[in-house]
């Protein structure tokens, strides 16, 4: 009885140990821009760099990549919703400009898709109320 006693405690632990290894891995993946198996970078999610810059091998192998030049910040240009709409949850980036879905008084929702840099915006679907 003993040893059947030890042997759940033993497993226990190993599941907890588990457990707090994969909420670190989490924790660790998605506040690391840098991390070689990121989130963002398994989803498609990350800045496409072009591809007419040549990349110069390195001297020293396994050399970390050179830092990205940091962006000046876009100019901030307000898109007007018409009256009485109402912005809903969700976000996403498409291609460098953001999908926001909008939900209109007449009971139609919109998915708008905006350019940060210019403030454009076009609709890309219209669902019935």
């Amino acid at each position: 009885m003993q040893a059947l006693k030890n042997i759940l405690i033993i497993g226990a632990v190993i599941i907890a140990a588990g457990f707090a290894f994969l909420g670190y891995e989490v924790y660790k993946r998605s506040t690391d821009p840098n991390h070689p198996r990121t989130f963002s970078a398994r989803f498609g999610m990350q800045e496409k760099t072009p591809d007419a810059v040549p990349s110069t091998p390195s001297a020293v192998p396994f050399a970390p990549p050179a830092p990205v030049p940091v962006k000046a910040p876009l100019p901030q240009q307000a898109v007007t919703l018409p009256p009485g709409a109402v912005l809903l949850p969700g976000i996403a980036a498409v291609d460098g400009r953001i999908a926001v879905q909008v939900k209109l008084t007449d009971g139609r929702t919109q998915v708008l898709l905006v350019d940060p840099a210019t403030g454009e915006h076009a609709v890309l679907v219209t669902s019935p109320p």
